[in-house]
């Protein structure tokens, strides 16, 4: 095995803390278990060598690669920290410290039942019912909160004035504390209890953590820049003053916040907690090429919080491909990729990753109409999603077999349907309206006067007869699926509807994308909306043929991450969802920086292809781009147009490359790296314009980049050029305000830095 000298400087590694920052791809299982291997040789007791992965599969993965290096030798423990956790729990039961717990952990699905049930008892009355009716809503964020206390050793009060939520959830502290007990009172534990309940002890009681303390000569932690605060806690608890830590992993690639990781740990708590610490890289990736190097380090630049690592593509790796493509639907031009890619290919080398699950939709439904299988993990394929339910139903009347339903189901719909989005009308009540009309038999949907309603107001009355009117368009036998969608959509004000019922802007945003793709989708049908829902039974039907293991994979970036595949397409690259504000507030450098680093991750799993998918601004492709669908500034930011020249000119013997300013940095230190004989210089100043990268044949769709530009206005000052047409500039000034200036008019007022 041929190691770079970076790996060999690691592996022979003797004495104190190391922090060794490893760029994705870039060997680091490798390299730690030839720092292990090595440790052996030198009469290192592996009783006394501790090697902490961060979950079950890489715990697995690492030890099988240690026995197939070091065979027929005894080998030091490889845990997770949960298991760590667990086996020190175990422990403090044994002494009397800690109560005896019941083996079968929680289970998630339990976890959630307990959690449900004590939010409606100790939410106020009209929450209590909203938490009643939309389950998933106030489940998700009170889990995420659970698990946000669990990460850290603060009371959960405390924990909830740094999470941001609103005011209406402070309640969320008394649940935590409710279940707490709950938990004690029955003797249970979760997933996360292995760690928590210990590192409560411990806190509470230094003596006991010191009896834990120092018996180990080395400490290894891999992926360390997902460790959060109470796995930090228990790490120093257990190396204590004897104990050498070596930390590894890429401050680049923290993308775990919401569960309390934080790249500080390792780009300023470690060297603050262990002394004297060794600093190492690993900087050569041996995933991809050169040009997705180039493009991902060009993003990670712009982040002022991480080390000052550059990544260089290895001599034997793929030449990796980038592509650009602009297309007013995303799912459309995904689908024209992947049919070309799985000609030569298995389906499994295929991954698109997604900021949220509800751009899935439309790319779900055009795979299963292509007869191409997917997979997807821990989230409900499209058409079983709440949100869709109410349109599926009234397309369900529409095909005349919504009657064929047994009672019980019928007024389970009904009740959804009146319900979502609310109506200011008391749930109890829309389940006597919902009883009714699911008792009517063969008539869907009887004369609104002959219903038994409860004692409504006029105003009440009123709604409830707007609502149940749509039932009758689903009737009309001329109406087109989408057309009904629509319909339903406008007159139950659908948008706003979910926007006030949702918890977050990510929830809002989740059920927008799928409603959204979802009609797109129909309305391509084209179809009467009884054969609409005809086929997209068919559609069903084909998807329970499926197998969740095969296919496609659809993933979230986060699921992501530590994973690869040859060909990776990363679709609507949009300014709304790259990057992603997932609240109301402004967004701040730190949570731009969060999310460009998860951008980065997501390029990065690449091997041979990388494919970006933006909106497109021309008309011969769709209407024009609204707001949210401009280019993400992340696209725009790479230069890729530029950057994409630098191999190119390498591969032809080198020479003189004139590149936009604000790529120069980035460019001449991977060039420095490499010793390729590139010279290169700033470009002349010179009009921005929209730059073809390539073109693909099918559909002439072309594949672009538009060039972000800094310039000078002589009234408004320095901006940034953010979209171009024919006639206009987009320019976005630096005291915030985007203007769009006539190019006859501002020319003249222009300085092109």
């Amino acid at each position: 095995m041929q190691l770079s000298p970076e790996q060999e400087q690691i592996i022979n590694h003797e004495n104190g803390h190391a922090k060794v920052i490893a760029v994705a791809g870039a060997g680091k299982t490798t390299t730690l278990a030839l720092f292990i291997q090595r440790r052996l040789q030198m009469g290192q007791n592996p009783r006394r060598l501790l090697v902490i992965m961060y979950n079950k599969s890489a715990q697995l993965d690492f030890s099988s690669k240690l026995s197939a290096l070091i065979p027929n030798t005894q080998l030091p423990q490889v845990r997770t920290f949960h298991a760590l956790g667990l086996k020190i729990y175990n422990s403090l039961i044994s002494e009397g410290i800690l109560r005896q717990f019941k083996e079968e952990l929680i289970s998630q699905s339990e976890q959630e039942y307990i959690l449900w049930r004590l939010l409606q008892e100790h939410a106020n009355k009209q929450t209590a019912l909203e938490i009643l009716q939309d389950k998933k809503k106030w489940l998700d964020p009170m889990m995420s909160f659970m698990e946000n206390v669990k990460a850290s050793l603060e009371p959960a009060e405390l924990v909830f004035k740094q999470t941001g939520l609103p005011k209406n959830c402070a309640f969320f502290a008394k649940v935590f504390d409710a279940y707490e007990n709950w938990r004690k009172e029955h003797g249970r534990i979760g997933f996360s209890d292995m760690l928590y309940d210990p590192c409560q002890v411990f806190s509470a009681r230094p003596d006991v953590a010191a009896r834990f303390s120092n018996h180990m000569d080395w400490v290894l932690v891999d992926e360390y820049q997902d460790i959060n605060p109470i796995q930090q806690f228990l790490l120093q608890t257990l190396a204590g003053t004897r104990s050498q830590v070596v930390v590894i992993g890429d401050p680049d690639q923290t993308i775990y916040e919401f569960r309390g990781s934080s790249a500080q740990f390792m780009l300023k708590h470690f060297d603050e907690h262990f002394n004297d610490v060794h600093r190492y890289t690993l900087s050569t990736t041996f995933r991809y090429g050169h040009d997705v190097a180039l493009l991902s380090n060009q993003l990670i630049l712009q982040n002022k919080q991480r080390e000052d690592v550059i990544c260089v593509a290895g001599d034997n790796n793929p030449d990796s491909h980038v592509s650009v493509h602009q297309h007013i639907d995303y799912a459309q031009q995904t689908l024209v990729i992947i049919k070309k890619a799985i000609i030569d290919r298995p389906l499994e080398d295929i991954a698109v990753l997604l900021r949220l699950w509800g751009m899935s939709a439309p790319l779900e439904l055009a795979l299963l109409q292509e007869d191409i299988p997917y997979q997807m993990s821990h989230q409900s394929w499209v058409l079983q999603r709440m949100e869709l339910q109410p349109i599926m139903m009234l397309l369900e009347i529409a095909a005349g077999t919504f009657i064929e339903r047994k009672e019980r189901n019928r007024y389970q719909s009904w009740l959804t349907f009146l319900t979502f989005p609310a109506m200011k009308i008391k749930r109890a009540d829309l389940q006597i309206v919902a009883r009714n009309l699911a008792a009517c038999g063969r008539e869907v949907m009887p004369v609104f006067s002959q219903l038994t309603l409860p004692d409504l107001s006029k105003w009440q009355s009123q709604q409830l007869e707007n609502r149940l009117s749509i039932v009758k368009l689903a009737l009309n036998k001329r109406m087109m699926g989408f057309q009904l969608a629509n319909c339903y959509i406008r007159e139950t004000d659908f948008y706003k509807g979910v926007s006030d019922s949702a918890f977050s802007k990510q929830q809002v945003d989740d059920r927008l994308a799928t409603v959204q793709g979802f009609v797109r989708f129909i309305a391509r049908l084209n179809l009467p909306a009884g054969q609409t829902y005809q086929y997209l039974q068919e559609l069903a039907q084909k998807r329970a043929n499926q197998t969740n293991r095969q296919g496609i994979v659809l993933s979230s970036i986060h699921r992501a991450k530590g994973l690869q595949w040859p060909v990776v397409i990363l679709p609507g690259l949009t300014s709304h969802f790259y990057p992603y504000q997932s609240e109301g507030e402004l967004q701040t450098s730190a949570s731009i920086e969060s999310e460009r680093r998860l951008f980065y991750v997501a390029m990065t799993r690449c091997i041979e292809q990388l494919h970006f998918i933006t909106p497109t601004n021309d008309p011969s492709l769709g209407s024009p781009m609204a707001a949210s669908q401009e280019i993400s500034d992340f696209i725009q930011s790479m230069a890729i147009t530029d950057i994409l020249k630098v191999k190119a000119m390498w591969q032809q013997g080198g020479g003189d490359l004139k590149l936009s300013r604000r790529i120069l940095k980035s460019v001449q230190k991977y060039l420095d790296k490499l010793k390729w004989p590139v010279k290169i210089s700033a470009k002349a100043l010179e009009k921005p314009d929209l730059k073809t990268v390539s073109k693909i044949n099918r559909n002439s769709v072309q594949e672009s980049v538009t060039s972000l530009e800094l310039v000078e206005h002589s009234k408004f000052g320095k901006g940034r050029i953010k979209q171009e047409t024919t006639r206009h500039w987009h320019i976005l000034f630096d005291d915030g305000q985007l203007r769009v200036l006539d190019k006859e008019i501002a020319s003249a007022m222009l300085r092109w830095l």
